[in-house]
């Protein structure tokens, strides 16, 4: 099958703990309608950390989920995230095409943290250096040589361990699904964010999906990435401390901390150690926000909250009050079309905080550029 940019495209994202799909049609106006959204639930350390630990039991969990919400396309855009992505913003001189693509493979070798042969390197022209585009600079210090740059550009450069990227293709091949596009979860949050924000308008915002394994920190400036973090803590850590104060399986800790709790635990204890694991979560994230500002001298206005940590009720006052800065929850679904007759709106809520780099993802087409 020839592929084109209506050829219709199935998310999927892979967690530590479930896989996400999505699927959504874009109307005539340029919006979305959504098509198809479902969860299911993996076997512990099937996926550790953004590896797949357990590739069979995930392309089996996998083809069970597009059985169920009977899919008919098998063209997948999948992503990736965690240690073995790597996106910086990297300034080089204006030259053509050809002499930029050898350039910053050059220049990607000083600052990429794997070998340069083990690595899929692509990278984005953000604009020129002191222009629109650029991000950081245009509020922040001026250097004396600002002639230099005025002919140099802005990049984005991003690069991903080849093995994670076969690692997810295999499961997908494995599970029937035709891989078409592989991206990462920061550019499918900042797509998700703007099915009903608009990124550009808004001022220094960082999103920040609250993951098991990472916590990932993007933060963005007019609509463009600023700077990137993935924390190697999440939820999880959270989860184990629940499971050695009460003794409770792995499974219990995720409604322990959305609330259901057994008769025999203490509510104010629970809420003691969620309070205690997830203040090593913001001490992380405050570091961060600290070393955006001391680059650009730009603080942080807003907070755009996803992932699975957003099912812990007032997760977004605790962070508001640690972090000081105003919280709110990520809700891709208020820019999209839902058919009541097709979605309980009930379950839709439920899958929002969970869903949001899915339903990122599920805003790209095929085209080959």
């Amino acid at each position: 099958m020839f592929l084109s940019k209506k050829t219709p495209l199935v998310a999927i994202d892979m967690g530590s703990h479930s896989i996400k799909l999505a699927q959504l049609a874009q109307l005539k106006n340029g919006s979305f309608e959504l098509v198809n959204i479902g969860i299911m639930p993996l076997e512990q350390g099937s996926i550790v950390g953004g590896a797949i630990k357990d590739p069979g039991q995930v392309a089996e969990a996998l083809a069970n989920l597009v059985k169920a919400e009977k899919i008919q396309s098998n063209f997948v855009v999948a992503s990736v995230s965690g240690e073995a992505v790597f996106v910086k913003k990297i300034k080089v001189p204006e030259m053509s095409e050809e002499e930029l693509s050898k350039k910053i493979t050059e220049e990607a070798e000083q600052y990429i943290p794997f070998d340069i042969n083990d690595v899929a390197l692509d990278y984005q022209i953000l604009g020129r250096v002191n222009g629109n585009a650029s991000q950081l600079e245009e509020q922040g210090k001026k250097s004396s040589d600002e002639d230099q740059d005025s002919s140099m550009v802005e990049a984005l450069l991003v690069a991903v361990q080849r093995d994670v990227i076969d690692e997810r293709t295999d499961v997908l091949l494995e599970a029937g699904l035709k891989p078409a596009i592989i991206d990462l979860d920061v550019f499918a949050l900042m797509n998700a964010a703007r099915l009903n924000k608009d990124l550009r308008a808004m001022g220094a915002t960082a999103l920040i999906d609250l993951g098991d394994s990472f916590t990932h920190v993007n933060i963005l400036q007019k609509g463009s990435i600023g700077y990137t973090r993935d924390i190697p803590i999440g939820g999880g850590y959270c989860s184990t401390m629940l499971m050695s104060k009460f003794q409770v399986p792995f499974s219990q800790t995720h409604r322990m901390k959305g609330g259901y709790l057994p008769d025999e635990v203490d509510k104010d204890e629970v809420l003691a150690l969620i309070v205690q694991g997830y203040k090593k979560v913001f001490d992380e994230i405050q570091k961060s926000f600290e070393y955006f500002n001391t680059l650009s001298n730009i603080p942080i206005e807003r907070i755009l909250l996803s992932g699975g940590g957003c099912l812990i009720n007032g997760i977004d006052g605790f962070m508001a009050d640690f972090l000081k800065v105003p919280v709110e929850y990520l809700d891709p679904m208020q820019g999209i079309k839902i058919n009541p007759k097709n979605f309980d709106r009930e379950i839709i809520a439920e899958l929002t905080g969970l869903s949001t780099v899915a339903m990122g993802l599920a805003t790209r087409r095929f085209d080959y550029s």
